[in-house]
């Protein structure tokens, strides 16, 4: 119970630094700033799919 809590809020976190790059993505001037945003974005996409299946295993 404890752990599947635990996968949820991590889900969220990254779900939040996700969205949160992405918007980052789309203001950004910078292209190595869009580059480094971009990178980090997919890194929280990567770590949702994962954590979102571990949640569909528990249920």
């Amino acid at each position: 119970m404890l752990k599947l809590k635990f996968v949820k809020v991590s889900f969220y976190w990254h779900l939040f630094q996700q969205r949160h790059h992405e918007l980052l993505l789309e203001d950004c001037l910078s292209e190595e700033l869009k580059s480094k945003s971009k990178i980090k974005a997919l890194y929280h996409q990567s770590k949702v799919l994962e954590l979102f299946y571990k949640m569909e295993c528990s249920i």
